[in-house]
């Protein structure tokens, strides 16, 4: 049975899981796939879980959880690669195709039991290097964004899907041990959502442009995330840590954003090229 307080949790995990998918939507379409993936990429599911861990449960087991988090997160980066890539034919395909991989991949990880910090992180990070090569050898241009006009069904529908996987990815994380809380904080719940409401509203080359910023954003400031956490909660104490670990992943999010703005020219300069 759920307590007052782990519900009241809850909903404030929906409610900000709604607000967040559809800010950063909302944003995509308006300023482009380049600024709405940066903003996208930044710890949202990984921080309602963590610091909902803490408030529900301790400190102590919020940093618990993050040990298995590094390398079940790389698997969430490598689940935007193989997204990018199957969604070359179809949006059903990508979205299916990638889910399952990442299921898959999660639920060796979870039978594992392992809890070692230092080889998840090491594990991780080899990982996310590898994504980060092969995105440089997909050909993703940035595109740009317009502005356009929304009614009010339109926005409250995309957040209540974004919310509720928000949410269920917390519940996941209460009930399921350090290793499952691990897995379900990195869960693709703000990846997916954003991914499947562009898809409706943009196409599916939109949907796929916002992978590569997702993912340098994912991989420079998340996993960067989780360690500050490991090591801040346990001094600063659940919410100065999250705010703290917040704050020093921000400039993070600038680099990525110079990375890939750098990568687009680079694409588009190569595209035009061939044309001439």
């Amino acid at each position: 049975m759920f307590d007052s307080q782990l519900l009241l949790h809850l909903l404030a995990a929906f409610a900000v899981g709604n607000l967040w998918v559809t800010a950063i939507t909302v944003i995509a379409e308006k300023k482009g796939s380049v600024v709405g993936g940066i903003l996208g990429g930044l710890p949202s599911t990984s921080a309602f879980s963590f610091l909902f861990i803490g408030l529900n449960q301790s400190s102590a087991a919020a940093v618990e959880a993050t040990a298995v988090f590094p390398l079940a997160f790389a698997v969430t980066s490598a689940y935007l690669l193989f997204y990018a890539f199957f969604a070359q034919k179809s949006f059903r395909r990508g979205i299916v195709f990638s889910l399952l991989i990442w299921f898959a991949v999660s639920a060796l990880i979870v039978a594992s039991g392992f809890r070692d910090f230092t080889f998840s992180l090491v594990g991780g990070v080899a990982i996310s290097v590898l994504t980060y090569f092969l995105f440089t050898k997909l050909k993703l241009q940035n595109l740009e964004g317009q502005k356009r006009l929304y009614r009010l069904h339109e926005i409250v529908l995309r957040g209540v899907g974004a919310g509720s996987l928000v949410a269920l990815s917390v519940v996941l994380s209460q009930i399921g041990g350090p290793v499952l809380g691990g897995i379900a904080a990195a869960f693709p719940a703000v990846f997916t959502s954003t991914l499947v409401i562009l898809y409706k509203s943009k196409g599916t080359e939109f949907s796929r442009a916002m992978t590569k910023p997702l993912v340098y954003s994912g991989i420079l400031t998340i996993i960067p995330f989780c360690v500050a956490v490991r090591y801040l909660f346990p001094v600063l104490g659940v919410l100065a840590g999250t705010l703290v670990s917040y704050l020093l992943v921000v400039p993070l999010a600038f680099l990525s954003y110079y990375m890939v703005k750098r990568q687009g020219n680079n694409v588009d300069a190569s595209s035009t090229s061939k044309l001439g």
